[in-house]
């Protein structure tokens, strides 16, 4: 197959398949999603088996797009017109030429997640650089996680320091071909600004966690400015602040998913008769651990990722001795993605699993407090005995300048 027969179902099959629009870009989408697949009965008639590539693509394109369909067979045309330009996105992608680049990316405006999974890998085979990191930074926000993973994919195999940070701000180790819902700002416990952009990739509702970029850094610190209690606070400033708050979430949280994973380990029994399901089985295990991580690595907010990052309280609470932040929002600058941007943070965790983690705390506490009352009390001895020699060494002088009669 030469490569100009390869170009012409890429570039106008591939884009007339999937009933595209201009894929959004951070600039202001709500979610970068695509439009659905379409649907239809299947068919093995001998006429499709004999149709050339073209002509596959061809007719499900023209027969199968509209609504309602012409051709009855639309599910296996659609089967086949994907799977013909899965293979010339491979082709295109082991030509390792980048004056194909602008055409694979037209792909990623695909509804068909395999075509874009297809896509990242043809990129990642030609190799990625610096120069295309505004075109990719969109990519890794796609709604499907097999999606987000392949892009990640393709951007480790480019080299340069922007790919490289790219990388790390939008690692993704979630896996699975269903788009991840995007979360109803109205249900939320934590107020979001309107035409913010929701990251798929730095998110997690179930650990009260969920991540944003916004048009203008302004416009964000004033709408959180004002629904705020207190602050606004340096992240260092807020973490020593709130120190064992934090620690005792971090704990209650560590203790919940150590009895959740001992749980699942107990009741694993893995099946030789199906080695399928007992490996999904191991890596639904494995992914929940995983997960946790990666939540942890976005609250760090690394500077190189993360500029400035400042902390609105949004609601504090009393649970047992401590008051504790239990609503609150961290703005910052996306150095990534150069946007401003914001994550959403509130405790998902019930009261008595933080005062069970605040008893062993407090304990901390209480020894560091007095450790730090002796060590005062130290300091303050050891001033006074200066302060004693001091006026001993003075007196000792002045008698010794008398005798001598100065």
């Amino acid at each position: 197959m030469n490569m100009h027969s390869i170009l012409m179902p890429v570039v106008a099959a591939a884009l007339l398949l999937t009933g595209l629009g201009a894929l959004p870009s951070l600039s202001g989408a709500t979610s970068l999603r695509g439009n659905g697949s379409p649907e239809g009965a299947p068919d093995s008639s001998p006429k499709a088996a004999t149709m050339t590539k073209p002509e596959v693509v061809k007719k499900y394109v023209d027969g199968c797009r509209k609504k309602p369909a012409k051709e009855a067979n639309c599910d296996k045309l659609r089967k086949d017109a994907v799977e013909i330009l899965k293979e010339d996105l491979r082709t295109l992608g082991s030509s390792a030429k980048r004056t194909y680049v602008p055409i694979i990316l037209k792909t990623f405006k695909s509804d068909e997640p395999e075509l874009r999974i297809a896509a990242a890998d043809a990129i990642g085979m030609i190799g990625p650089q610096d120069s295309d990191i505004e075109l990719l930074a969109p990519l890794t926000n796609d709604p499907v996680p097999d999606v987000r993973m392949a892009v990640v994919q393709m951007i480790g195999r480019g080299k340069g320091p922007a790919l490289n940070l790219l990388k790390q701000r939008t690692l993704s180790a979630q896996t699975g071909s269903t788009p991840d819902s995007l979360p109803d700002p109205g249900k939320l416990p934590v107020p979001v600004l309107p035409k913010s952009t929701y990251l798929y990739y730095a998110s997690d509702a179930s650990f009260g966690r969920l991540s944003y970029v916004a048009k203008d850094l302004n416009e964000v610190t004033a709408f959180y400015k004002g629904k705020a209690k207190k602050g606004p606070f340096k992240w260092d400033e807020f973490q020593e602040k709130y120190r064992f708050q934090l620690g005792d979430e971090d704990r209650a949280r560590s203790a919940a998913d150590d009895a959740e994973s001992a749980k699942q380990t107990e009741n694993f029994k893995p099946d030789p008769a199906n080695m399928q399901a007992t490996l999904e089985k191991m890596h639904q295990m494995n992914a929940a651990q995983v997960k946790r991580l990666k939540v942890a690595l976005h609250d760090i907010y690394q500077p190189s990722l993360f500029d400035k990052p400042t902390v609105y309280i949004l609601e504090e609470r009393q649970i047992g001795s401590r008051t504790y932040p239990t609503r609150y929002v961290v703005l910052y600058q996306d150095v990534t993605l150069k946007r401003p941007g914001y994550r959403l943070s509130w405790m998902t965790l019930p009261d008595d699993a933080i005062k069970t983690a605040q008893a062993d705390s407090l304990k901390d506490e209480q020894r560091e407090a007095a450790g730090k009352k002796r060590q005062e009390a130290l300091e303050d001895l050891v001033k006074k005995k200066d302060d004693q020699e001091k006026k001993k060494f003075k007196k000792g002088q002045s008698d010794l300048e008398k005798e001598l009669g100065f």
